[in-house]
């Protein structure tokens, strides 16, 4: 593709969407006719543009340049401003004439943009025609306003967003504030001090918004709050002096904007829903269960192995053989309202699951079973042989679209809510699942408290364990089936802070493998190997759907980055290139950013990028990408194209929800093996797998990632919420 950077001239709108920015425009280029794709739905018909990009040929369409930036340029003639100004309501062509002729042709718009009201004022419109004309012109130049501003830091896309959120001022917010993008878009405090540009807002409101930037960035890295110290450090180190202190904690905690307890400081927003969890654990917790259909059951008698002995069946028709320990969570979940189980892998949460349901549906209970997320309810439903599905489907909720359907006025129907993996429920879901418990409900919370932190603010199920106030069961025997595996075995090693043995012992099945090497390069090589040839073969996988690479990091020989370029060249080099060249038909992607609720897609999911289609009635749009997982076909609209990621190495918290037959995972120096491979993310990785679990890299890595535990403890203060009642 060759660059283009060139003035144009717009001549015609084939197709504009207000809504995303993208736009279809014919142009004159030095007299011949181009066709401009992109971000720009700013531009107007007859006005003059500066416009960067690069040339491509669209299979339909044909030669098109695909537009990154497009700057519009003062009008060079009398015609076309005068053309453009009646446009605004209540300018006819002979006061738009007198509005060129007053201010002049180079400067009429800018003196319009400076004080519209008075402008027109003075073209001869009375006050209030005036106010009427102006707020015409507001909203005529917006999105021109926006793009100037956001165009040049690659942020176009934002600008229906923003126009959406502040209206016909939008433009005006942002240049007075344009940490606001920080606050409401997540954009970095660096890009939006770019924007504000030197000396162009206040210093305070530029230190105001960087405290609440940090505060944003710690709720992004899984804290729910800061130390006060903490937080001043890091706002100073953003602002690049040390002028935050603490009087500006004091502002922003009376304007409502933070809350302060003690030494920690929140957003006001996320200090609530961690106050609003102790409260929903503590009611249930406190609530001895007198009401509902689970009234009946006798926890003693569950206990006692009358209610559910050994070999007792479950709803799929299989004998449930049961721990002591597992009969101690059966018991909890019908003598408390709300109970906790955690274990780690082959100490039978699934079954404890099975009998939990065994008992409340002999008592005619309404029973849910819920997950965090599609793949997780899709396995516990194969599991457990119980119907399961989305917290989010079971609420009722759309993220960004409205509250949920079910809250504590419209509960969920069930007498019994067990939410399975609840380590990766961070502190909003956790809020929304139990604030549509039942009055008389029972809740139990399962999941591995071993695992990686959930993404985003807060650590609740740990929490509520660590916490001592709500009843758990830790589940710690290993049953026979499961204590053959080496995968099993070794990840209650590295839980421990061991190294796990890659030596079958006695009975044991081989399922564990270290594959050494020095040489990254030839550790690269050897993955592609075992994931494009040796694996498939010997386990009869697919090496796409059956296999998942997980890297600690994305840079470097090892890197994810690298390994996903490796492994695709292997395994779909002849991929038709689509979504301008960065994907290819065939493809293994992974869905990143926010969540697609509306199109049940979430952020992780892996896919498979099956077809291009035209973006139906959008005529020029870019085509629509069709893509499959989790057993679906969805459309993904071509704005959306940009989140998708190669999926065939992937960082461990992109795929904490994976659970699949083989896992690769790189454990080398040179994949920051000794610097980001910890205890919590090697066991994460290590039980992804069913069937092999295959490590690469350095026995010495991999012991001293066991050995070292996540030190970036997130701040969280659910637990002792908890411990204060």
């Amino acid at each position: 593709m060759s660059a283009f950077d060139a003035e144009v001239t717009i001549r015609r709108r084939r197709f504009a969407n207000e809504e995303n920015g993208f736009a279809v425009l014919d142009a004159d280029h030095d007299g011949r006719p181009v066709v401009l794709v992109g971000p720009l739905v700013h531009l107007e018909e007859r006005e003059r543009a500066r416009v960067l990009g690069s040339w491509v040929r669209d299979s339909r369409y044909g030669e098109q340049v695909k537009v990154t930036e497009a700057h519009p340029l003062a009008p060079d003639d009398e015609a076309t401003l005068v053309a453009y100004l009646q446009r605004v309501r209540h300018i006819g062509r002979k006061r738009a004439q007198a509005l060129v002729a007053r201010h002049g042709a180079d400067r009429v718009l800018d003196a319009i943009d400076a004080d519209p009201t008075h402008a027109f004022r003075a073209a001869g419109l009375s006050d209030a025609r005036a106010q009427e004309a102006a707020r015409a012109w507001h909203e005529l130049r917006v999105t021109r306003q926006l793009h100037l501003l956001l165009a040049p830091h690659g942020l176009a896309y934002l600008v229906p967003r923003i126009h959406s959120e502040f209206g016909a001022t939008a433009h005006r917010v942002l240049r007075e504030n344009p940490y606001e993008l920080t606050r409401v878009f997540g954009v970095g405090f660096q890009t939006a001090d770019r924007i504000a540009g030197a000396g162009a807002v206040n210093p305070r409101s530029r230190a105001r918004a960087a405290l609440v930037h940090a505060l944003g960035e710690a709720e992004r890295n899984g804290n729910t709050c800061l130390p006060q110290p903490e937080l001043l450090a890091e706002t100073r180190k953003l602002l690049g002096d040390g002028s935050a202190g603490a009087e500006l904690i004091d502002e922003l905690v009376e304007d409502g904007d933070l809350a302060r307890e003690d030494e920690w400081v929140y957003r006001a927003q996320t200090a609530e829903l961690e106050a609003e969890l102790a409260a929903l654990a503590l009611e249930l917790v406190s609530t001895e269960p007198r009401r509902g259909r689970l009234r009946e059951v006798e926890p003693d008698v569950v206990a006692g192995g009358a209610g559910l002995g050994h070999g007792t069946a479950g709803p799929a028709g299989t004998a449930l053989e049961l721990s002591d320990e597992q009969r101690d969570a059966v018991r909890a979940a019908f003598a408390h309202r709300l109970s906790v189980i955690t274990g780690g892998p082959g100490t039978g949460k699934t079954a404890t699951i099975k009998a939990i349901a065994t008992v409340a549906l002999k008592h005619q209970a309404r029973v849910m079973l819920v997950a965090p997320t599609g793949r997780a309810a899709t396995r516990i439903t194969e599991s457990s042989g119980l119907r399961a599905t989305t917290v989010h489907s079971a609420l009722g909720w759309i993220p960004g679209e409205g509250p949920p359907e079910h809250d504590g006025d419209d509960p969920l129907g069930a007498d019994l809510l067990i939410a399975d993996e609840c380590s990766m429920a961070n502190l909003e879901l956790m809020v929304a699942l139990l604030r549509a418990v039942a009055p008389a409900a029972h809740v139990v919370l399962v999941g591995d408290a071993d695992q990686l932190a959930p993404v985003g603010a807060g650590k609740p199920f740990a929490e509520l364990i660590a916490s001592g106030v709500v009843p758990s069961t830790r589940l710690t025997h290993i049953f026979r089936q499961a204590a053959g595996s080496m995968i099993v075995q070794g990840a209650h090693a590295i839980r421990r802070g061991e190294s796990p043995s890659f030596v079958a012992g006695p009975g044991m099945r081989r399922d564990l493998f270290l594959i050494e090497h020095d040489d990254p390069i030839a550790g690269r090589a050897e993955i592609v190997a075992l994931v494009a040839e040796r694996l498939p073969k010997f386990y009869g996988v697919d090496p796409l759907d059956d296999i998942q690479v997980f890297a600690p990091v994305y840079k470097g020989e090892l890197g994810i980055d690298a390994l996903n370029e490796a492994l695709r060249e292997k395994l779909n080099p002849n991929g038709v290139a689509v979504g301008g060249g960065r994907l290819r038909l065939g493809d293994k992607l992974m869905m990143t950013g926010r969540n697609l609720h509306e199109l049940r897609l979430m952020n992780g999911t892996v896919l498979r990028l099956i077809d291009e289609v035209e973006g139906g009635d959008r005529e020029g749009d870019d085509p629509a990408l069709i893509l499959a997982g989790d057993g679906r076909i969805f459309p993904l609209p071509p704005e959306e194209s940009a989140r998708l990621r190669l999926a065939y190495a992937c960082s461990v918290h992109r795929g904490q929800g994976i659970e699949l037959p083989v896992a690769v995972i790189v454990a080398h120096r040179a994949a920051g093996g000794l610097r980001f491979l910890r205890r919590e993310m090697l066991y994460t990785a290590v039980t992804r797998a069913k069937l092999a679990t295959v490590i690469v890299g350095s026995r010495d890595v991999v012991a001293r990632a066991a050995r070292t535990p996540d030190t970036s403890a997130r701040h969280s203060r659910l637990a002792q919420r908890l411990l204060d009642g």
